[in-house]
């Protein structure tokens, strides 16, 4: 059974998701640290993780502190709705200021992209397939969140180079589509989060060539890190040759994420998961820059 459990650090009240669980050898309960939430007073509908959103324990938890989730849910519908109408007409100044507004209190730009633009390009994406809107303002969505995501990237690079959140010496991270996939919009939000937190980033992704990647990329900036994001499944194959052609070469890490690992063929699975250094599947924004921190600190 899970708990929340509160500790007081400098007078300020910090919460953290633990469960219970029976030692054998000590014959008593022990409480195991699932997940940090942080201050409690800015403990929001983000912060608990969904698999844990129905427990009793928890649900007393929240009714017992006056945390309104349902209005968090509400607040989050509500500004979806507001932020497609936004990108349908290309409001792009209304755009940074939903971000601005959003970000400026206890949300965090993960909480930003999981919890509003992601959902409302999957609903694009939906209309887009059942004739619901057309090509032309699909396209209009597509690029308005590009270049709002290009906005905050700025911001974010502006951040870096002030600050010196990390050190020069550390190795950059490549992000990169395989060849024929255009589906880029996944690796502009990774970028993001990632210059958010201070790396280098190069985001190559194009559908050039694969071997014209590695000619300069790999050899010249020896990376810490490759990460291959592929959206339509019939671009896995290509995947699969982008990866044999690195590995000639390197023993980079590689994470390969996206839609349409979900949709591998079992074989297909089986041919990446036979090289060393090779992450699949990595579904969770956090998850990606958990694997990413983890990697970048062998």
């Amino acid at each position: 059974m899970v708990y929340v459990r509160i500790k007081k650090v400098k007078n300020i009240n910090y919460a953290y998701i633990v469960e219970s669980k029976w030692n054998k050898e000590k014959r008593t309960s022990q409480q195991i640290t699932i997940q940090y939430l942080g201050p409690l007073a800015q403990i929001n509908i983000n912060k608990i993780p969904e698999e844990y959103r129905n427990e009793s324990t928890i649900i007393k938890f929240l009714d017992s502190h006056d945390l309104n989730f349902e209005k968090s849910r509400e607040l989050n519908k509500s500004l979806q709705d507001v932020l497609f109408g936004k990108l349908k007409n290309y409001e792009l100044d209304d755009l940074i200021n939903i971000y601005n507004e959003y970000t400026k209190s206890i949300y965090s730009l993960l909480d930003f992209y999981e919890k509003l633009l992601i959902p409302v390009l999957h609903t694009i994406g939906d209309q887009w397939a059942n004739g619901k809107i057309d090509v032309a303002t699909e396209h209009v969505c597509s690029n308005a969140a590009i270049t709002l995501i290009d906005l905050i990237n700025q911001k974010n690079i502006y951040k870096k180079n002030s600050k010196s959140l990390l050190s020069s010496t550390n190795k950059p991270i490549i992000l990169c589509t395989p060849e024929g996939e255009l589906h880029s919009i996944a690796c502009k939000i990774i970028e993001s989060l990632l210059l958010e937190k201070g790396y280098d980033v190069y985001n190559i992704t194009s559908a050039l060539p694969i071997n014209s990647i590695d000619s300069y990329y790999l050899d010249n900036l020896t990376p810490s890190v490759i990460i291959i994001s592929v959206t339509l499944k019939e671009n896995i194959n290509s995947s699969i040759r982008f990866v044999q052609q690195i590995r000639q070469s390197f023993n980079i890490p590689i994470i390969i994420g996206g839609n349409a690992i979900r949709f591998a063929l079992k074989s297909q699975i089986k041919v990446l998961e036979q090289y060393d250094k090779v992450y699949l599947n990595i579904e969770k924004l956090n998850d990606m820059l958990t694997y990413i921190k983890i990697l970048m600190n062998k």
